[in-house]
């Protein structure tokens, strides 16, 4: 246990609760007491980000269900504790008002303390620092999917600073995060920024604009003329079924490509007789592969050499050039732009699992160039786009560094080295002795209600 400074202490989540106040478990609530008409919403952990209220749950139950199920309703300013990942422990303020009654799912803990001795911002803060993520994650326990039980997460020791503290503590983490949020702002809208670039690029590349010059040099006219996928590329073959076959084969499927960057990032190694029932079709360089699964659209990636003659799943449509005559990254290039992407996304079919079919894509048209300017076109994109991609990496490493600087200053604030110490003031110690205390009052209070 670290040193404290002087007039902090350390106590327990139940230590800081006054009567008033809970630490309890959400509702164990099920989907045939859902109520899609009900008026009592359920907070569920899709909505607790880390320090950041999400509002995306959208599931409900009526009032007398509620109240037949003995639920706990939410108050403004709770704090939420997500008991699952990711990441583990994450808390945020519940800032909806009473207007409206909410209740939370099981695997959210909610604490309300109910006491003018904690700032209800110093505990959320402190909840999300690293220090406490740390005795969470030494607490965790499952297999397939670990979490934090309420009784463990009570078992934590918190460093408590006194309430003039607290304030001051929560006042200067404000004014530092507002900075970086500033930061963060103006670094999202530069990759907002460069995906927009990225698209006018592609669409000027295929609308002949990025080769006028290389035209006027070579002296050549313009003859883009469009034709359609199937009659300019092949089929890629399937995969002769060997159940004996000791062959490894590297396999992609839709979570080998990181659709942020349209590349493969990963692979899994089966060996054929082992592989799964959708490995069947052989892939080449210069393929694109086109995911036909709605959530997956913009899954798409080129096959380099890396990847020539492996497996991929068939929940993908396989590009692939017929011929010396058309480039598989022209191709590569076209299908990722909006042009090609925005027409091929309204043919999706089915409900439960909708998807595009192969042969719509492949009848989807492209515009066709001599392969001479197919490849300076791509030469144009590339020499582009790498400049985009540079940028790109040091926006996401600036990202990643607000991000270390934040834990950063939850760790220092909860170590006392955020703000100067005043030893002025009352102690920590007697605040929670306090509480102590008007507990045991309360609880003798009830005892002489009850023998009355």
């Amino acid at each position: 246990m670290n040193l404290l400074p002087n007039n902090w202490t350390y106590a327990k989540i139940n230590d800081l609760i006054s009567n008033e106040g809970i630490f309890v478990d959400g509702d164990w609530i099920e989907s045939k007491d859902q109520n899609p008409k009900g008026k009592v919403r359920l907070i569920q952990l899709a909505d607790i980000g880390d320090g950041i209220f999400r509002d995306k749950s959208n599931r409900y139950l009526t009032k007398e269900k509620s109240v037949e199920l003995g639920c706990t309703y939410l108050k403004k300013k709770d704090i939420l504790v997500a008991r699952l990942p990711e990441p583990l422990g994450r808390a945020c303020i519940f800032p909806l008002n009473n207007s409206q009654k909410y209740i939370t799912a099981v695997d959210i803990c909610i604490i309300r303390p109910e006491n003018k001795g904690v700032n209800i911002k110093y505990l959320l803060f402190l909840i999300n620092s690293p220090i406490i993520r740390i005795e969470i994650d030494k607490l965790k326990s499952g297999t397939t999917r670990k979490r934090i039980s309420r009784k463990n997460f009570a078992k934590i020791d918190l460093p408590i600073a006194p309430m003039y503290e607290q304030n001051r503590i929560v006042e200067k983490i404000e004014e530092l995060f507002s900075d970086l949020d500033k930061a963060t702002g103006d670094l999202k809208k530069t990759q907002e920024q460069l995906k927009i670039y990225r698209q006018a690029v592609l669409k000027a590349a295929f609308e002949g604009k990025l080769t006028e010059e290389w035209r006027q040099v070579r002296k050549e006219a313009s003859n883009m003329e469009y034709n359609t996928l199937n009659k300019i590329c092949i089929k890629a073959e399937k995969i002769k079924t060997d159940e004996n076959s000791e062959r490894q084969i590297k396999y992609l499927d839709i979570s080998s490509i990181d659709n942020k960057v349209f590349k493969i990032i990963s692979h899994k190694t089966y060996q054929i007789k082992n592989a799964p029932s959708r490995a069947k079709q052989i892939v080449k360089e210069g393929d694109t592969l086109f995911s036909t699964v709605r959530t997956y659209l913009k899954n798409i990636a080129y096959i380099h050499s890396e990847y020539d003659n492996e497996i991929c799943s068939t929940g993908f449509c396989v590009i692939r050039p017929k011929n010396i005559f058309l480039s598989g990254k022209y191709v590569f290039y076209y299908v990722i732009s909006d042009d090609f992407v925005n027409r091929v996304s309204p043919l999706q079919t089915g409900t439960s699992y909708p998807a595009v079919r192969d042969d719509d894509i492949l009848k989807q048209t492209i515009p066709l160039v001599t392969i001479d300017e197919q490849e300076q076109i791509v030469q144009e994109i590339e020499s582009r786009l790498s400049v985009c991609d540079k940028l790109e990496e040091t926006v996401q490493k600036s990202l990643e560094k607000i991000g270390y600087l934040r834990q950063s200053i939850l760790k220092k604030a909860f170590k006392g080295k955020l703000v100067k110490q005043d030893s002025n003031g009352e102690p920590a110690e007697k605040l929670l002795e306090r509480i102590k205390q008007e507990k045991v009052k309360f609880e003798s209070n009830n005892k002489k209600r009850k023998k009355r």
